[in-house]
């Protein structure tokens, strides 16, 4: 992942003598995300900022309509952590039905669509930040009484811009009963979502089981039904506590690893993986496996207990490497049948396949 700032001359003129200081700290806060999410997109955002201490912080995510069933589809396809095997698993929050009953308006912020593969990445603006220059802040360092952290209201904004955003049921545009990702995962408790936001409403992965965050409540102060509630200083909460630092916490990546981000390899990485093998399957030329863009034009498919959201093959044609192939499916049936492990390398060929180039005994 690749985030860009354009920061536009009123950024420059109203922060003055700080503009360099507010600079680099937004581009430290949008380093956090770069430096735990690999996904192979670029994230372009405009940074601007306004006088006075009337806007704190702001973000302006651009927004695309998908159908629900298109977002599990593609939430699935591009599962790559424990975090999202939780959540589209079974007891998971994300399931195959549309918790609005086909109500809901669903939407993806532009980064996420790229994320997800629903629209190629680009170099286009995704959206915008703004912050109040009047604002006392500390730019880096320990944060001075009286002052707050601009890195994490930065990274606040940013993490709006590229889809912690909640719509809980409110209007975009001329479209009403409008929901985003994020809102798939509140829940009031086991099997209960919290949709449309309110009391009660916290971060679950796995259908409310485990409440994981207490998200705010914007039946009592009309404001953001995604940011969480006041307690532990987070650059996600609603209200920011001045002389303290606001950091992006565990549960804050979390939130980003589920609605779209993960550490997805570039395709055409080659990676090494050891595991066993729980299913094993060869079958006729052109049957393939999967779909796009997990689809393996392979004859030879190989799942593994160790990387349940990966499937792995190879071809076995009448070709010039017919005789290795088949020596490496001796090796993957014998590993089979004795239940030991087996090495895997491979190279990536979607978010969750990856075509076998060796076989070995570990």
């Amino acid at each position: 992942m690749i985030i860009t700032p354009t920061f536009t001359a009123n950024f420059n003129t109203n922060f003055g003598a700080d503009a360099i200081a507010a600079k680099a700290a937004w581009a430290a806060a949008a380093q956090v995300f770069t430096s735990h999410f690999t996904d192979n997109i670029n994230v372009n955002i405009t940074v601007d900022a306004v006088s006075g201490t009337h806007v704190f912080g702001e973000s302006f995510p651009r927004l695309l309509s998908i159908s629900y069933a298109e977002l599990f589809d593609r939430v699935s396809a591009y599962a790559t952590t424990r975090n999202d095997q939780i959540a589209i698993g079974p007891g998971g929050s994300m399931t195959a039905a549309d918790p609005t009953n086909g109500a809901g308006t669903w939407w993806l912020t532009r980064s996420q669509a790229k994320a997800l593969g629903y629209i190629p990445n680009d170099m286009s603006d995704d959206g915008g930040t703004t912050f109040g220059a009047g604002n006392s802040f500390t730019f880096s360092g320990g944060i001075t009484a009286g002052t707050f952290d601009f890195q994490g209201v930065a990274a606040h904004e940013i993490s709006e811009v590229i889809g912690r955003l909640g719509l809980s049921g409110g209007t975009v545009g001329t479209t009403a009963n409008s929901f985003s990702l994020i809102d798939n995962f509140s829940y009031t408790g086991p099997g209960t979502k919290g949709l449309r936001g309110g009391p009660g409403n916290n971060f679950s992965i796995d259908n409310g089981t485990t409440l994981l965050k207490l998200f705010n409540d914007p039946t009592v102060n009309q404001l953001d039904s995604r940011d969480w509630a006041p307690g532990t200083n987070d650059a996600f909460n609603q209200f920011s506590n001045g002389g303290v630092a606001n950091p992006v916490s565990a549960v804050d990546l979390q939130v980003m690893d589920v609605i779209g981000y993960g550490t997805e390899n570039p395709i055409g990485s080659i990676i090494e993986t050891v595991g066993h093998i729980t299913f094993l399957r060869a079958h006729e030329l052109g049957s393939g496996y999967g779909k796009p863009p997990n689809f393996l034009d392979c004859e030879v498919i190989v799942l593994l207990a160790e990387e349940p959201l990966r499937a792995f093959g190879f071809k076995l044609r009448a070709d010039a490497e017919e005789p290795t192939r088949r020596e490496m499916f001796d090796l993957l049936r014998s590993a089979f049948i004795a239940e030991r492990p087996i090495r895997l390398d491979y190279v990536t060929t979607g978010p969750q396949v990856g075509e076998i180039i060796r076989v070995a005994n570990p």
